[in-house]
């Protein structure tokens, strides 16, 4: 039971973050109101487990007029994770689908790399949700010294695929 309230809570953020990423600018969460720091991991709060579940998701159509539409004519997996991740640079990878993803503790630094905006790096702290895109090319950066942990649900992955393919640093080696 547990697991489908996250699951639920999960899928509704993830909507969210669909909602506030339909803009094609670079944007960074540092424009928004200020917040609470990120968390550091304190004696004491010990760190959840990392899960991953993953689900067969038959053929859907959502269409929820203007903002969000989305569409899949073949069955794939829903995938819902924790991530807990110790301080490290990260490999450049893509995923087959969005994913979408809550910083519950900690800094996640993404670097991207797209035609339009070459590479751009955005930290996200708790609270902030970000979206990687299908075939994006990225990699997540957690700079010490705080552990971080992350919610993910992501779509469109072929049933018992891998969740991520490795790629090369289209940024040089500045990044």
């Amino acid at each position: 039971m547990q697991g489908k309230a996250i699951l639920t809570a999960l899928t509704a953020a993830s909507m969210g973050a669909v909602l506030a990423a339909c803009s094609d600018e670079a944007t960074s969460p540092a424009a928004r109101a200020p917040k609470m720091a990120s968390a550091e991991v304190v004696p004491g709060k010990p760190l959840p487990e990392p899960f991953i579940a993953r689900a067969p998701l038959q053929e859907f159509f959502v269409n929820q007029m203007p903002e969000m539409m989305f569409r899949s004519s073949v069955g794939t997996e829903l995938i819902v994770q924790r991530l807990v991740t110790a301080p490290t640079p990260g490999g450049w990878h893509t995923h087959t689908g969005p994913s979408f993803s809550i910083v519950d503790r900690g800094t996640v630094v993404i670097h991207r790399y797209s035609k339009k905006h070459g590479c751009v790096s955005t930290a996200y702290t708790e609270g902030d949700t970000y979206v990687e895109e299908a075939g994006e090319i990225h990699r997540a950066e957690v700079p010490p010294p705080a552990t971080a942990v992350e919610y993910k649900v992501r779509f469109y992955t072929q049933p018992g695929a891998p969740l991520s393919a490795p790629a090369d640093n289209p940024c040089g080696t500045a990044k």
